[in-house]
């Protein structure tokens, strides 16, 4: 059997008595090291420079021990355990020693129970050091826990969904003063003063999404405002906590942010979206309004000033039959205005295709993809539901020039022999699909940052509400897809502005 090593300080006047410990602790299989003391300054001396396992102390006079010994051994700071031997057995005094912190008390005319007490006590020992470790680190760790959650930008908090539907913070950070205003006690003493502070149009969703995480024990996240105290100011709060079940009901840990920063930047940037589009939109109808000007003048201006020359070079014509020469080249010069007269009225018609205005958005796409098969050779198909009549006129127009952009996109980069195009009326709007066999559309091409065609669709059609999906598989062609809500849900500046405000 493996020897047992132990450091044990002996206080003992008696040799005698010393040696029959010594003894008995070698026979229970002890490979004893120790020190014996006699006085008070060499036990004192010897606590503070040694480690022991046991302080073995004598209780019988003459000589140092007894309680003196003990009041010593306490006063150090030592936490090992401290046992009495000694030959007086009566009660009184056994319970006197024990009350005054004594492990155990040992009678030296029998020491049979020296080596299991030393055993039990030093298994006690071992027992409240861990103890005490578990304390210290649990101390520590507590420490940096209130240090993590002072420096966290809101406010750390338990929050109690009980049985009978009441809700409480068993917790709240010192963060609560900074975002709400109050004082973390005031919210745990008062269960219903948050819910109290909740934005009147927030609070529905708030305790929506709060039913929802208890319901389903999932990860609560929800985004509203609140009035904070005293001058009723709106902040955005985020917040962010996972449940589990309790047997009072259902507890929450987490933390509450504040994001109204971030949530008037969104706004603002929102804000200047919706303006950047106005711009645009202001700007195609600028645009468009100059290209109806110029194509009413071209084709009524120009086309019959054109119209004009050519009766008066016929009526010239008529007259210079003796003149084979000049009545030759008056024919010549009524072809070139012939030309002319063609050429304006297609000038008019890129600009402002008048059947658009006169016979709607089907009859133009019609007429467009005629051109485009004659001007490019690639077949186009149009199929079409029956489209009502009432379409608004902006409608009209972006739906067009986005038609226009496409087949300019394919003539350019497509590379295709077949272009198929669909319209119909789906879900309270209209829908426009353009679909190619060409190359197809690479991120890269998306990419680029002067490819203003793609760019332009898409604010096109965000003006007005609506959505749009580019599918491009490799080697499958290219599909362009647009929806426009017939009533449009247009956000403009002025819109969120008003949002804004709400701050």
């Amino acid at each position: 059997m493996t020897a047992k090593k132990l450091r044990a300080l002996l206080v003992e006047s008696s040799s005698a008595d010393a040696q029959r410990t010594l003894d008995k602790l070698s026979q229970a299989g002890y490979q004893l090291d120790h020190l014996r003391v006699g006085n008070a300054s060499d036990m004192r001396s010897a606590l503070l420079k040694e480690q022991f396992d046991v302080v073995l102390c004598s209780y019988d006079p003459p000589g140092f021990g007894g309680l003196p010994a003990l009041e010593l051994m306490q006063s150090s700071g030592a936490d090992i355990p401290f046992l009495f031997l000694s030959h007086d057995l009566r009660e009184e005094t056994i319970i006197h020693t024990m009350r005054h912190g004594a492990d155990d008390y040992i009678f030296k005319g029998s020491l049979n129970r020296l080596a299991p007490a030393i055993e039990h006590n030093l298994r006690e020992a071992r027992i409240r050091q861990a103890h005490r470790s578990a304390q210290l680190a649990l101390q520590e760790n507590q420490t940096r826990l209130h240090a993590f959650i002072a420096d966290l930008p809101g406010m750390a908090y338990q929050m109690l969904l009980q049985n009978d539907g009441q809700a409480s913070f068993p917790y709240v950070s010192e963060g609560c003063h900074a975002l709400l205003g109050i004082a973390p006690q005031d919210l745990a003493r008062t269960s219903s003063l948050f819910e109290s502070m909740l934005h009147p149009e927030d609070a529905p969703s708030y305790r929506q999404s709060m039913q929802a995480s208890a319901k389903n024990l999932s990860f609560w996240n929800w985004e509203g405002r609140v009035l904070t105290l005293p001058g009723n100011e709106i902040k955005w709060i985020n917040l962010r906590s996972s449940p589990r079940k309790t047997p009072n009901g259902i507890q929450w840990e987490g933390i509450i942010f504040n994001i109204t920063q971030s949530k008037e930047a969104e706004l603002e940037i929102r804000r200047s979206k919706a303006q950047l589009r106005e711009l645009s939109s202001h700007i195609q109808e600028v645009r468009e309004q100059e290209r109806i000007a110029i194509a009413r003048e071209v084709h009524d201006e120009l086309g019959s000033t054109l119209t004009a020359i050519k009766l008066d070079i016929a009526w010239l014509g008529g007259r210079l039959t003796e003149k084979p020469a000049l009545a030759e080249k008056a024919q010549n010069i009524e072809a070139l205005v012939d030309r002319c007269i063609a050429a304006a009225g297609n000038i008019s018609r890129s600009l402002r295709p008048s059947v658009l205005d006169t016979f709607g958005i089907v009859a133009a796409i019609e007429m467009e993809v005629d051109e485009f098969e004659q001007r490019t050779g690639i077949s186009c198909v149009f199929e079409h539901d029956k489209i009502p009549d009432e379409i608004p006129p902006d409608i009209s127009i972006a739906l067009f020039r986005i038609f226009q952009e496409t087949l300019a996109n394919i003539t350019k980069h497509a590379q295709a022999s077949k272009v198929e195009v669909r319209m119909h009326e789906r879900d309270g709007g209209i829908e426009l699909k353009v679909h190619d066999n060409g190359r197809g559309i690479t991120q890269t091409d998306r990419a680029k940052p002067r490819s203003f065609g793609l760019r332009g669709i898409r604010e096109r059609v965000e003006y007005f509400g609506g959505k749009v999906n580019i599918d491009s598989p490799a080697g499958q062609g290219t599909q362009i897809g647009v929806f426009i809500p017939r009533e449009t849900g247009r956000i403009t500046a002025d819109d969120l502005l008003a949002q804004q405000n709400l701050f």
